[in-house]
């Protein structure tokens, strides 16, 4: 039976994924600040608005 549960899948709803980070392993919801990724990309923001408001 198990079997035709898997082929005709299942009555229940699919799973919520949640992205992880390759680095830390945390949730990115949950990313903690010494993660060198989440820097990364807090440093990256930051350098976009800076350039985007000083280059006119």
């Amino acid at each position: 039976m198990s079997f035709l549960k898997r082929l005709l899948g299942k009555n229940d709803p699919p799973k919520q994924r949640i992205r992880v980070c390759m680095e830390c392993g945390m949730p990115v919801a949950e990313h903690k600040e010494w993660c060198a990724i989440r820097r990364g990309e807090i440093e990256l923001k930051l350098r976009a608005a800076g350039t985007s408001t000083g280059s006119s």
